[in-house]
């Protein structure tokens, strides 16, 4: 289809398409107030027809409006998603419902950097690495490279071992200093990449002293308020069987939220995934009540549809789980239903993963098989647990028996 559409008859499509992905009637009521805006909008501009232009002024004229407190961030969400639906429809003849970016990250501009930034990327994905690690590299690589602009250098030439310093100082005005250390890490993979980068690699910080916090775990009493609320109704299905998965398995956010329903072998009771972190295969069992409550969603509440993930949204239109902050919420939801964590303390399914490797590590489980069950690719990864368990740092602790101590009397 065309641009320049007649405003009215393209709007009531619009609506019309929306109103086929099963919303709710508030949702369908919404996307009404929405439409409604936008004609008023272009009435202003004296215009009947769409253009890409009146789209943008519109998000522009919502931008506005939202950062001065005008409206809230519901209706803002929804005004400038009305507008975007718009600019598919008009495009395509079709609407695919999907996410928008809300923001662009700012790239380099220099014509030496995008082809080093595009080229390093595609280099890691070559390579094989995780989504995770490549989001990282970009992020550090992106920033690295707009800061050199910034400090005048459109090629890697023109920097010296001297701005490093430089980088890095500006970073720890907003990024934690085991962040930084990550940073270190993809800036020096990307110098070694980069033709001359070897010239500022030396001046990369080669020990990034990184914070050792405790890890978080859940107490006794946390634990069984948890197992409790599970067996309410008062949580839903769905909710519970990511929690008991986190709980009895110890498997990350990410590969729970991102299991296929072919990944469940129900004859031996296993799941089998590849880990979206390392990239290796990893099988674990399915305790009794995990199958028992996991069967039952899918049974009974999951959603009817032909996608082959496990875990999907409530609400139509019905698509798979997606990011951690999904997870976080529900887990905080159900700590909340619980009575446990109201405050605080630290939440999410990473609790949970950390409490299995306790509880293993507190009944003489060795840490090799600790590490094989939680997937990690780096043995060592495993020994911070030791830190949850006071009997088995104590084991660590250093007598001071022929230690000779000079003790005056205080006066």
């Amino acid at each position: 289809m065309q641009a320049n559409q007649l405003l009215d008859d393209l709007t009531e499509s619009v609506l019309d398409e929306i109103s086929k992905f099963g919303l709710s009637r508030a949702t369908n009521r919404f996307y009404r107030q929405a439409c409604n805006s936008f004609k008023v909008f272009a009435a202003t501009r004296a215009s009947i027809s769409f253009t890409e232009t009146l789209a943008r002024e519109f998000q522009n004229n919502t931008e506005e409006r939202y950062k001065a407190n005008a409206i809230g961030t519901l209706k803002w969400k929804y005004l400038r998603r009305f507008s975007l639906l718009l600019g598919d429809y008009a495009a395509n003849g079709k609407i695919k419902w999907k996410q928008y970016a809300f923001k662009h990250q700012p790239m380099p501009i220099s014509s030496e950097f995008l082809l080093l930034y595009s080229s390093f990327i595609d280099n890691h994905r070559y390579s094989g690495k995780s989504d995770n690690t490549i989001q990282s590299a970009q992020n550090s690589v992106r920033q690295f490279l707009i800061f050199l602009e910034d400090s005048g250098c459109s090629t890697l030439s023109m920097a010296t071992p001297s701005i490093m310093p430089l980088f890095f100082q500006h970073m720890h005005a907003t990024y934690c200093t085991s962040s930084i250390a990550i940073m270190a890490s993809n800036i020096r993979s990307f110098l070694r990449f980069a033709a001359g980068g070897e010239i500022l690699l030396s001046a990369v910080p080669s020990h990034c002293v990184r914070e050792k916090t405790i890890i978080p775990i859940l107490s006794d009493e946390e634990r069984d308020a948890l197992t409790n609320v599970l067996k309410t109704p008062r949580v839903l299905l769905r909710d519970k069987a990511i929690i008991l998965l986190a709980l009895r398995t110890g498997l990350r956010a990410v590969d729970i939220i991102k299991m296929k329903l072919s990944d469940i072998d129900w004859i031996n009771d296993t799941i089998s995934i590849t880990q979206s972190k390392t990239g290796k295969g990893l099988k674990v069992p399915i305790p009794i009540d995990v199958g028992n409550v996991l069967s039952a969603y899918i049974l009974n509440e999951r959603p009817k549809i032909d996608d082959p993930s496990v875990f999907l949204t409530l609400l139509a239109p019905f698509r798979p789980l997606s990011g951690h902050a999904t997870c976080y919420d529900l887990v905080r939801r159900t700590f909340h239903q619980a009575g446990i964590r109201l405050g605080s303390e630290r939440k999410g399914l990473h609790v949970l993963r950390h409490s299995v490797a306790s509880r293993m590590l507190s009944k003489g489980v060795p840490l090799t098989t600790i590490s094989s069950i939680l997937g990690h690719s780096n043995k060592s990864s495993t020994d911070a647990y030791l830190q949850t368990n006071e009997a088995r740092m104590r084991e660590c602790s250093l007598g001071i028996a022929g230690i000779s101590m000079n003790c005056e009397a205080l006066k």
